[in-house]
């Protein structure tokens, strides 16, 4: 690997099972999930700067974040022959205690800020995700609009529902509250969330949408705490 001052790439984006397949050798006994993860480790060992044209995901990632300096989401096409959303990431020499995160020329603001804004739930109610039965519906990832929604579990096929299921789901809920009163309160939620954050916590997912960001996807974990808040928030009204 050679060394010196600035590296500018956009290093090859390729994870562990599409590597096996392919009978690659790189992911043996790799930390890293993804051969992007394992370049930009190598550009950081012997670069002082990097500039890296890597995926979206990476912002909610939580790696890397030592040098990071910022990271911009480039919410448009950036190559012919993928649709794989994409964000530039800047490392400087040495380590900062935060990082700038902006949406093209949009600053969003510090990432410790941001992380301020998560939801959060001193409530711990049982959940069961992808119950082919349960009373509470998740539409996990935007269409052409921003469409993630709760909704009435019932208006979800029970037979569209696999244990790998992500993008719709039924969730059983260990609660008496009336179940279309936290469908209600959790899209209230939902919805001050992704204007609060502006989408950086929720997974890019392929394609843009008409108003020319990323679709979205939201993720088990957020779900959880949406709908603890929810609760929580019904029962202390």
């Amino acid at each position: 690997m050679p060394k010196g001052n600035i590296a500018i790439t956009n290093p090859p984006y390729l994870g562990k099972s599409s590597a096996k397949r392919l009978k690659m050798d790189w992911y043996k006994d790799n930390v890293y999930d993804d051969l992007y993860k394992f370049s930009l480790d190598r550009m950081l060992d012997s670069f002082n700067y990097v500039a890296a044209i890597i995926p979206e995901s990476f912002i909610t990632s939580g790696e890397f974040r030592e040098r990071l300096e910022i990271v911009i989401s480039l919410t448009t096409i950036m190559f012919e022959d993928t649709d794989c959303p994409v964000c530039l990431a800047l490392f400087s020499p040495n380590s900062s205690p935060d990082y700038e995160i902006w949406s093209m020329n949009t600053f969003l603001g510090y990432n410790s800020h941001m992380e301020q804004l998560k939801i959060k739930s001193k409530m711990n109610v049982y959940m069961k995700f992808n119950d082919p039965n349960g009373r509470l519906g998740l539409r996990a990832i935007d269409s052409t609009t921003p469409s993630i929604s709760f909704t009435l579990g019932n208006t979800i096929p029970s037979e569209k529902i696999k244990h790998s299921s992500r993008s719709l789901t039924r969730i059983s809920v260990d609660t008496d509250i009336d179940i279309t009163k936290i469908i209600d309160r959790a899209n209230i939620i939902l919805d001050k969330y992704r204007k609060d954050t502006q989408d950086v916590f929720l997974t890019s997912f392929k394609g843009l949408r008409k108003d020319g960001k990323y679709r979205r996807r939201i993720d088990f974990g957020t779900t959880r705490l949406i709908v603890n808040k929810a609760i929580e928030e019904l029962s202390d009204g």
